[in-house]
């Protein structure tokens, strides 16, 4: 290792607490921007539920949006993840998340970031464990996987 190479690394490893920071903030701010659309789209079709005589074709429309949300912030296509049904309480909310930490796996290569938290359903008062792996791609983070507990 050269000089060069050695000062490379001790700026780095000075930097760290401030790269660590943006990284939080834009793996929260995915996140965030995931669960504020598409609790806008879950109380509208709430809504819609609420109704006695809804028809399940009213829904549709909202399905939709919710697969073009899906798109924007998601990098896995699978069908497991993509929107399919709806809900008469919505689940996406954001203020219903606590103990929020991010983890990262430390590769430079191939960066992976774990969002963790947990989440406490408003209508019941359980707490569960909630996760998303996010991934880097082609210079922007995108969600990859969700994970239950």
């Amino acid at each position: 290792m050269d000089i060069n190479d050695a000062l490379n690394i001790i700026r780095r490893l000075e930097n760290l607490p401030e790269i660590y920071d943006q990284i939080e903030r834009a793996v929260c701010g995915v996140v965030h921007g995931y669960f504020q659309d598409m609790l806008e789209v879950e109380r509208l079709e709430a809504e819609i539920m609420s109704s006695p005589n809804y028809s399940h074709d009213e829904l549709e429309p909202h399905l939709e949006k919710k697969a073009e949300i899906h798109k924007k912030y998601w990098s896995n296509s699978s069908p497991f993840y993509q929107p399919c049904s709806s809900s008469s309480s919505p689940e996406h909310i954001w203020e219903c998340l606590s103990d929020i930490e991010i983890l990262q796996n430390g590769d430079d290569d191939c960066p992976l970031y774990i969002f963790k938290a947990n989440s406490k359903d408003p209508d019941h008062g359980l707490v569960s464990k909630k996760a998303f792996i996010l991934k880097l791609k082609e210079g922007h983070l995108y969600i990859e996987h969700e994970l239950f507990g």
